[in-house]
């Protein structure tokens, strides 16, 4: 086998492991009612199994760097399978919520493992000039998951019972499980390969300290400020999305289902310009492009509020089009950023940058309940996050822009 091969079936089977196990959180979502009714709770016992994932993937994503290092990523995504399989049995074997919760709060802690995995991974065989045009492809090819998964999580469910999307999923992860043990992973870059590499060691206080240095000291929080505030009001709109458009906005189900569409399909299409801007004309162009397009889809939902003197359906999917295809380009801009800055140690900045990231999309959840409790409104809270966001990100263009003038070396 060519090394040409090599790496391209690596790729394949990598990817396609990932796939899997990130299936895992959404395969199930069009049959939670049948769930909730057989496990006999409310929609809203029901939902508590999120919030737990979310926290889950924190803590799972905070502690990785200790260990992530000590092993190679065939061995780590091999963990990460197995987890996904055990999850997947508790899922199809639960006959109450809290079995239920047990199973999704393992899942997360496999899809943190995953996930962080592969950003590692595509690290170690890339270099500074094509990591984000490999991160961007690599994310591309995941989308799959949230577009296929709930359809055929739904086709299931109706056809045979909900047990069974986990079953047909922890078969995958199963058979992708021997793929990866079979084949022999392509670990490093040739530039890697030459250089020696430093003993790896178990040492959470280690990487304390590391967490410590980087919150301190390193430009990674300015640099992903903006991204930070994108994450918040992205898991906000995803927490209030149903209440906004059901039960403000008349839509049904299904019409909603096509809302959701639009914006992956604008996430989805956002990753394609950073492989030719980052490459073409470096760091500072490729965040204030993809600033400008987030803060053109925010700004523009308050400009038209101001204008009309109210939001409507047709206005909020482009919104949300467009702020998905700028904040999915902005995330890889600055996950790849979190992996040059100090390429030693890139497990800590990744793993720390993941933590922030998650914390801040929690956040937004958090903050969609408060609002909820405060007696806000659906359009209410809607228009608080994106005037709260569009003020932070403009604040975090100069953070960014002057983390990027001190350093000696353009990203």
């Amino acid at each position: 086998m060519t090394a040409k091969q090599r790496f391209y079936l690596s790729w394949t089977v990598m990817v396609v492991a990932a796939i899997v196990v990130i299936s895992a959180n959404t395969i199930f979502v069009p049959a939670t009612s049948y769930i909730a009714c057989d496990l006999g709770v409310s929609e809203a016992a029901m939902s508590s199994n999120m919030v737990f994932s979310r926290i889950s993937m924190i803590v799972c994503m905070f502690c990785f760097a200790a260990f992530a290092d000590l092993f190679s990523s065939r061995r780590l995504m091999q963990a990460g399978l197995v987890i996904c399989t055990v999850s997947c049995l508790l899922s199809a074997l639960a006959r109450n919520i809290y079995v239920f919760d047990l199973a999704q709060v393992i899942e997360a802690v496999s899809r943190a493992t995953i996930m962080l995995t592969m950003q590692l991974w595509i690290a170690g065989i890339s270099n500074k000039d094509n990591l984000a045009t490999r991160l961007s492809w690599y994310t591309v090819l995941i989308t799959i998951s949230p577009i296929l998964a709930p359809s055929a999580g739904g086709m299931i469910a109706d056809s045979v019972s909900w047990q069974y999307c986990f079953i047909v999923l922890g078969v995958m992860s199963l058979t992708m499980l021997s793929a990866v043990s079979v084949f022999r992973i392509q670990e490093k870059s040739v530039t890697e390969q030459e250089q020696v590499q430093p003993e790896a060691r178990f040492s959470p206080m280690e990487t304390l300290r590391e967490y410590r240095k980087v919150i301190a000291g390193s430009p990674l929080l300015p640099l992903s400020f903006s991204l930070g505030w994108m994450a918040w009001f992205d898991g906000g709109f995803m927490a209030i999305i149903s209440f906004l458009f059901v039960d403000e906005l008349g839509l049904n189900a299904a019409e909603l289902g096509g809302i959701i569409m639009i914006y992956v399909a604008g996430a989805f299409a956002g990753r394609f310009p950073i492989m030719y801007i980052q490459k073409h004309y470096g760091s500072r162009v490729t965040f204030l492009y993809h600033q400008a397009v987030v803060l053109l889809a925010t700004l523009g939902a308050l400009g038209y509020r101001l204008v009309t003197g109210r939001h409507d359906i047709v206005e909020i999917a482009v919104v949300m089009a467009v702020f998905g295809f700028g904040f999915s380009g902005m995330y890889i801009y600055c996950l790849r950023n979190s992996m040059v800055i100090e390429p030693e140690k890139k497990s800590v900045y990744t793993s720390l940058f993941n933590t922030v990231y998650s914390v801040a999309a929690l956040l937004g959840v958090l903050t969609i309940q408060a609002l909820y409790m405060a007696e806000f409104s659906s359009v209410g809270i809607f228009q608080t996050l994106i005037a709260t966001a569009s003020a932070f990100m403009l604040v975090g263009t100069f953070l960014h822009l002057n983390a990027l003038r001190k350093m000696d070396n353009d990203l």
